[in-house]
């Protein structure tokens, strides 16, 4: 029997009546008692917030979930720390401008400041610590990493991936150390200062951080993500939090967006909230403090999606209509986003997109393949199937010969590579790398063991059945073989795997790059 109810609840002041609601079935088709799904939340200007619910809490239990059940929200949790930042800026405790080392004199000095809102637009060049972690293999949830270690690892990184302030590069680390810094500057952590300041002014009595995820949480749904079998268990056990690990239902989130509407906290923090970074050349992109503004359907959207083991969410206002969406979901297969956006088509009546059309024949024939960003180590791997053209299963819309619709970004197709643009203006380069197999004899002068004190890490490589095998020296059971691009580039598990040489041709360092950390080195302190 399918577990899905659409709830209308009352909230605790008078309202008008609202329409019936929308039938969102549709969309969550295949959600049922035996999956977990997830929560949803609508609220339109001047009406009562309407619930539905897709699914189970808790497999093991069958607790089924409801308006009231509590999720992870990711990195939805984002807009809350950098609210609590402009609450102290209000409070004239700290300022936007100030340099980070005022707070955190314990971070390095990278010959130019990083601002306190650098940290809030993912400008400041930082490197992600969970990615610099993943390299050393032990990403997050494999151990129970706390602030202290996060500003310990974030400290000893002697590079950023760009002067702060010149580019936008998606980090987690930038709110752990905005959560820091709230707490050196109130004498209150995170947890304490946005429950006095946020969550109990506003009645959100469903909400709090995951400071200690051992911590009984009434109500909590438990993460999945999927397996060839079905679905296991997939939690966040750590705990740091500021850039996600926030406890709530969508109903509180609900509450939040309305409450930054009307102003209820503090005049003008919306609009303060919702102001654009400007980059250094005078680029102004998406991403505002906690909050991504931009088209998207024809319309303007103030939102921001998370993910965080197997938890999805996305929480969205669209000025125009009014209208509000919360999504919460407990499966790692969910597309926040996407669900997320089809909520809003469906209470909003939008016409569906038409149907994408057929790529020339010639698209389908030369597009597919590999591409690789040098600079950020982004990865395009581009198939042509069923008469289309797909990027991670996404189906490419043809604009022209050669230009494609990937969400809200273009992607234009030449000889040499490609090019995406955003509609915030962020241009990216791609490569067309066509594979070669390296020779065992050329992969064997790889091998040997190699050191970063960045990451704090020894990796050792092999070769294993004609691959390249690489494997951190205290976690041999996280080995990750290597694909070949060419004699001195492979791919691993997405990460961009360059070779360093001296001056005789001879390998001495690994060289790491993914989108949230360019170019981190291991040296090479022994053959085999």
């Amino acid at each position: 029997m399918k577990l899905a109810a659409t709830l209308l609840l009352a909230v605790a002041v008078a309202l008008p009546a609202t329409a019936a609601p929308v039938s969102l079935d549709p969309i969550f088709a295949g959600y049922s008692q035996a999956t977990p799904g997830c929560a949803v939340g609508v609220k339109a200007k001047g009406a009562a917030p309407v619930f539905s619910v897709y699914g189970s809490a808790d497999l093991e239990h069958a607790v089924p979930i409801t308006p009231d059940t509590v999720f992870e929200a990711g990195s939805v949790s984002k807009q809350f720390t950098a609210a609590a930042v402009l609450l102290l800026a209000d409070a004239g405790k700290l300022a936007l401008s100030d340099d980070i080392r005022t707070h955190l004199p314990e971070m390095p000095d990278y010959g130019r400041p990083i601002t306190v809102d650098m940290l809030l637009s993912h400008t400041s060049g930082l490197r992600d610590w969970g990615e610099v972690m993943d390299l050393a293999g032990w990403p997050r949830t494999s151990r129970v990493y706390t602030p202290v270690e996060v500003l310990q690892i974030t400290a000893r990184q002697r590079a950023l991936n760009y002067p702060p302030g010149q580019a936008y590069s998606y980090t987690n680390t930038g709110y752990n150390l905005a959560a820091a810094i709230v707490q050196r500057v109130s004498g209150q952590t995170l947890a304490d200062f946005t429950r006095e300041r946020i969550f109990q002014p506003l009645g959100m009595s469903h909400t709090a951080w995951r400071d200690d995820f051992r911590r009984v949480v009434p109500g909590r749904a438990v993460a999945y993500s999927a397996t060839d079998s079905g679905f296991a268990q997939d939690m966040p056990f750590e705990n740091t939090y500021g850039h996600g690990g926030l406890l709530t239902t969508v109903g509180d989130l609900l509450v939040w967006n309305d409450a930054l509407t009307t102003g209820q906290l503090s005049p003008g923090l919306d609009a303060r909230m919702r102001r654009q970074a400007v980059l250094t050349d005078g680029r102004t992109i998406a991403y505002a403090r906690g909050l991504v503004v931009q088209e998207a359907a024809g319309r303007t959207e103030v939102a921001h999606s998370g993910s965080t083991a197997g938890y999805r969410a996305w929480l969205a206002r669209l000025p125009a209509s009014g209208l509000s969406v919360a999504l919460l979901c407990n499966r790692g297969d969910a597309s926040p986003v996407v669900l997320g956006r089809r909520v809003a088509d469906a209470w909003l009546a939008t016409p569906a997109p038409p149907p994408a059309a057929a790529p020339p024949a010639e698209d389908l024939a030369r597009i597919p393949g590999l591409y690789v960003d040098d600079r950020a180590g982004g990865l395009l791997r581009i198939r042509a199937q069923d008469g289309a053209l797909r990027l991670a299963g996404a189906v490419l819309r043809p604009v022209t010969a050669g230009h494609y619709r990937n969400g809200d970004a273009d992607l234009t197709f030449g000889p040499a590579g490609a090019v995406r643009r955003t509609p915030d203006g962020e241009v990216t380069t791609y490569r067309r790398v066509t594979a070669v197999t390296p020779a065992a004899a050329e992969l064997a002068t790889l091998t040997g063991v190699y050191v970063s004190d960045e990451a704090g890490a020894t990796l050792v490589v092999t070769v294993a059945d004609g691959r390249l095998a690489i494997a951190p020296a205290d976690r041999p059971s996280a080995v990750e073989f290597a694909e070949p691009l060419d004699r001195d580039a492979f791919l691993l598990a997405g990460d961009l795997v360059r070779v360093e040489r001296d001056g005789r041709g001879r390998p001495e360092a690994l060289r790491f790059t993914n989108g949230r950390v360019y170019a981190i080195v291991f040296k090479r302190v022994s053959t085999p």
